[in-house]
């Protein structure tokens, strides 16, 4: 790989070991298409299974992930969860439009989606998600109480 676009580090760390085990795969996603955009010659066919698959695992982290997040919120009946889910719906509605402008030939889409997860990541994760944290550890000290 060459040089990494995002490097995790500590400060990414939102306290929820499977969470940030998640959200560094998304970071390695996002290396991933970064890679892609060193060589955007259109009729390289490696690039374009390169950032085919790194599509389909950005589709498949959205899912899991976004759906492991919200059983969690379900569980302790997070007040701001219908938000929280508002966010994650846009953002795979997002994905989704990138992938369909790739599949019709746009090689911006590339850079594009590349600098939205970038931008989702530092701002949806590193803010949202850390409040949503604090508040699954806040329910779990009461209950650790009781």
């Amino acid at each position: 790989m060459s040089n990494k676009y995002i490097v995790w580090e500590d400060k990414y760390k939102v306290g929820y070991k499977k969470i940030d085990d998640q959200h560094l795969e998304l970071i390695e996603i996002i290396n991933d298409l970064y890679d892609c955009m060193d060589n955007q010659n259109s009729e390289d066919e490696l690039l374009k299974s390169e950032f085919k698959k790194a599509l389909r695992k950005t589709v498949d982290y959205v899912s899991y992930h976004f759906s492991y997040e919200e059983k969690i919120m379900q569980a302790i009946e997070y007040n701001k969860m219908s938000e929280h889910s508002a966010y994650h719906r846009e953002f795979a509605q997002t994905i989704y439009n990138y992938v369909k402008s790739y599949e019709n030939g746009s090689l911006d889409a590339i850079n594009n989606l590349v600098q939205y997860l970038k931008d989702w990541f530092l701002n949806h994760i590193l803010v949202t998600d850390k409040k949503f944290i604090t508040e699954v550890k806040e329910v779990l000290q009461k209950l650790s109480q009781q």
